[in-house]
């Protein structure tokens, strides 16, 4: 049985606040051990990554991205089922020259049992600028030796 909606009311404030402050750890804190993300829509063929794998790429998302602001435009809690949907707007500088953070997407949380973390995080995110970004972005970190 979930946990009492102000419960998990007060996990998803807090996972909101934390990414609206671009604060890498203190999102990373409401994961739960067995955290999951993936990447939607599908048809961009990104694995479920487990949290182990995430610890590594956010922080280095997150540290590069400046002047982040995220416009909640519409959040749906069921309370019954432990979930949220959020839907959302981002904008940022990003170290990529001429290329500006300009994402818009929705997460799907699903909180643990007990209701004060997150356990699964889908995150359905603007296809054509993932596609256009991130691969910029990656050759960015592999040439600034964020992972060597």
């Amino acid at each position: 049985m979930p946990a009492p909606a102000q419960i998990q009311k007060e996990t998803i404030d807090k996972f909101l606040e934390a990414w609206g402050n671009s604060k890498a750890q203190d999102t990373m804190d409401l994961w739960s051990d067995d955290f999951e993300q993936q990447l939607l829509p599908f048809s961009l063929q990104q694995p479920v990554r487990q949290r182990e794998h995430v610890e590594l790429l956010y922080p280095a998302l997150v540290s590069n991205l400046t002047n982040w602001k995220v416009d909640i435009k519409h959040i749906v809690h069921d309370a019954d089922n432990g979930t949220a949907a959020v839907y959302a707007t981002s904008s940022a500088d990003t170290p990529v020259p001429e290329e500006k953070w300009t994402n818009e997407f929705s997460i799907f949380m699903t909180l643990t049992e007990d209701g004060l973390k997150v356990k699964k995080l889908e995150e359905m995110v603007d296809s054509a600028f993932y596609q256009r970004f991130f691969p910029k972005f990656q050759k960015y970190l592999a040439g600034s030796g964020a992972f060597h």
